[in-house]
């Protein structure tokens, strides 16, 4: 929710290993660790957007034209100016008792397009600010997450222009713990909450096109097990939204033949 750096989403529903979901971004990074606060700042001289799904390597539904691919793919303005099209994030955190504690703020654009022009036809990435904060830690056999987030879309912060997306309220909460030896398991529960919805479900467009749901849910579910002296690694990642009604399944198997 917090982690506002580049993604490469077509990655990973392409099926490659989940390093690549992060999409490499040119930044400076500085960071402060006296103990009883840590302090880090990241910043992007020049905005980096997601590797988001635009249609030529995977589909993706359009509310105007439907499922959609390479012979419509979106075209996208991007703020481009260096130094002046800039991101920054910071993050603060301490340890207490058995749990890390960390506060995020950001400071950007919409990382996937988050507005739509008309003349021209694009997608664009208006400006965002995020703020929030997680807390991880041992709670009985396993680990807890607890993290949120608000997005302020700062271009449409009274949810009434449809063609940008509105402030959104994330949350999310996963627990993680072994199951039996070498077999771990873990949940997680997603929701994004639309803040303005009834200004923006308002809008006379939705009489002819569909809108987004108030709410959206992810339910995710990850199971590892460890085989043959941990040299076969059997996983399933997998998600399914009932909001959405679409779920994504990605089981992998890993053997290392030796230690070369």
């Amino acid at each position: 929710i917090n982690d506002l750096f580049p993604k490469d989403w077509q990655s990973f529903f392409l099926g490659r290993d989940q390093e690549y979901l992060k999409a490499p971004s040119d930044a400076l990074k500085v960071g402060w660790y006296p103990g009883w606060l840590n302090f880090e700042v990241a910043y992007t001289p020049r905005f980096d957007r997601d590797r988001f799904i635009r249609g030529e390597r995977v589909t993706y539904y359009s509310p105007i034209f439907g499922p959609s691919g390479q012979d419509r793919q979106v075209q996208s303005s991007t703020p481009n100016d260096r130094f002046e099209d800039d991101e920054i994030a910071l993050r603060i955190y301490r340890r207490v008792g058995g749990f890390e504690l960390a506060v995020y703020g950001y400071r950007g654009y919409w990382k996937s397009p988050g507005g739509q022009t008309f003349v021209p036809f694009e997608a664009t990435h208006p400006r965002l600010g995020v703020y929030g904060a997680s807390a991880r830690g041992a709670l009985g056999r396993g680990l807890l997450n607890l993290e949120f987030g608000y997005y302020d879309s700062e271009e449409d912060r009274s949810g009434s222009d449809f063609r940008v997306n509105n402030s959104e309220l994330r949350l999310l909460i996963g627990y993680e713990q072994e199951i039996a030896k070498e077999f771990t398991g873990s949940i997680q529960y997603y929701v994004e909450h639309m803040m303005d919805y009834d200004t923006y479900a308002a809008s006379p467009f939705f009489r002819i096109f569909p809108r987004r749901d108030e709410d959206r849910h992810v339910v995710t579910l990850r199971f590892t097990k460890l085989l043959m002296d941990q040299n076969l690694i059997l996983s399933l990642f997998t998600y399914y939204s009932p909001s959405d009604q679409d779920a994504y399944i990605r089981p992998k198997a890993t053997y290392k033949v030796n230690d070369r």
